[in-house]
């Protein structure tokens, strides 16, 4: 039997440590000690390595014929490396489609691009929630192609917080009347896990900071954006959802287009916020950027992204050595042996929040040591010393509970399954 996966596992990027690595050496980093291998982290250079569509659909091939059903360390990495494959294959295909003005072809090959991405969530899920069988069709092959998959990494690509999110935010919506919609890259993974889970439709807009500033497309036209007309459809309620939220320009401005189409229900959030951030700019300590408004969303999340300079640097280390990538982090006060990552990210976001003011979790309370300096009073600029005390908003209030009660009970051995029916949320 090979190693079983906790979701106490999972650092702050996604990745996990591992021993057994047989079959799949090329898709894992050692760590050392004293010249020897003491272990192995569940990356390598491949996973963030750029590829073009066929080398990735050959490369989820080969993949398949090293995977077995155990519910095991191992197969897990197979699996986000078949993931890995899949999404970069499907975003490609999704910009394609959009840039030709949905043609047919590009359609085809977007929907068989689909297929995969699916299946693969689907056995990422067996494995997180511990139950079931891993199934693969021979039959779903990922489109094959010249063109070069993108090359920055997706930073919502920690399957643990992003199963965590999804579990708390099961819509008391019936299936054909609740759409999820996801701008960018980085929240490609949002949406099928959705579906994989409740069954929701999902759709993706190809509009984000850095589709923007990268030009990939000249159109304001939020229509032509989006992968699917379904959004428009009557008496639709849209989820739209982002990786992570810093000041909140991006989200808030597509939901004024979707306002604009006389779309009336949207409930919008993300699965991350810069809460440091929320705190440097309430303090001035950092002048070139907004902080967000909580009243603009209606899902607050208390976990804190961590920024996309720190997972950078820390890829970036990965490929120079797994020693280098541990050090950095804990350098950062992450892969911890006192509390894993989930729960360090969640009391990151309470202690920041705190320090403005805000209580991010009124009455709750998690086991995640306080530092003296986190205590420290401080004082913020004027214009944000009246600013929220509180979270209002009831679906807020309901997804901050249950993230931290869920992830405060990790330790239990039982809490891989988890609650599965998950949260319902009156919209």
């Amino acid at each position: 039997m090979g190693e079983k996966l906790s979701l106490t596992d999972f650092d702050i990027i996604g990745l996990i440590t591992l021993n057994d690595v047989d079959g799949i050496e090329k898709y894992v980093t050692s760590v050392r000690k004293d010249g020897k291998i003491i272990t192995y982290l569940s990356r390598s250079k491949e996973y963030y390595n750029v590829k073009n569509m066929t080398e990735l659909a050959i490369e989820r091939e080969e993949l398949k014929t090293k995977l077995t059903r155990e519910l095991t360390k191992r197969n897990f990495v197979i699996l986000e490396n078949m993931l890995n494959c899949s999404g970069k294959v499907y975003f490609k295909k999704f910009e394609e489609y959009i840039m030709s003005k949905k043609s047919e072809k590009n359609r085809i090959q977007l929907q068989q691009a689909e297929e995969c991405l699916m299946e693969d969530v689907r056995n990422i899920l067996v494995i997180l929630q511990g139950k079931g069988l891993i199934e693969i069709d021979p039959r779903k092959i990922l489109p094959v192609g010249e063109e070069n998959s993108a090359k920055r990494s997706i930073e919502m690509d920690n399957k643990a917080m992003l199963y965590f999110f999804t579990k708390a935010l099961k819509m008391k919506k019936d299936i054909k009347d609740l759409e999820v919609i996801t701008p960018g890259y980085g929240s490609i993974y949002i949406g099928p896990f959705f579906k994989a889970m409740y069954g929701y439709d999902y759709t993706n807009i190809l509009k984000s900071k850095y589709i923007t500033e990268s030009r990939v497309v000249e159109s304001d036209d939020i229509i032509s954006l989006m992968s699917s007309s379904r959004p428009l459809e009557k008496g639709k309620t849209l989820l739209l959802l982002d990786d992570n939220i810093g000041t909140g320009m991006t989200l808030n401005e597509i939901r004024q287009q979707l306002l604009n189409l006389n779309i009336k229900s949207i409930i919008s959030g993300a699965v991350q916020y810069n809460w440091r951030n929320y705190y440097r700019v309430s303090i001035g300590d950092k002048k070139d950027i907004d902080r967000f408004n909580i009243t603009d969303f209606d899902i607050i999340s208390p976990f804190n992204y961590a920024g996309h300079k720190l997972y950078k640097h820390a890829i970036d280390l990965l490929h120079s050595s797994g020693n280098e990538y541990i050090e950095y982090l804990n350098s950062k006060s992450y892969r911890k042996k006192e509390y894993c990552d989930l729960e360090g990210a969640i009391q990151r976001a309470l202690v920041c929040a705190k320090k403005t003011n805000l209580d991010l979790a009124e009455g709750i309370t998690v086991s995640v040591p306080i530092s003296r300096e986190e205590e420290e009073p401080v004082a913020l600029l004027d214009k944000y010393k009246d600013g929220p005390r509180k979270i209002t908003n009831p679906i807020s209030k309901k997804i901050i509970k249950d993230l931290i009660e869920n992830v405060r009970d990790l330790d239990n051995p039982q809490s891989l399954n988890g609650k599965q029916e998950g949260v319902s949320i009156e919209e």
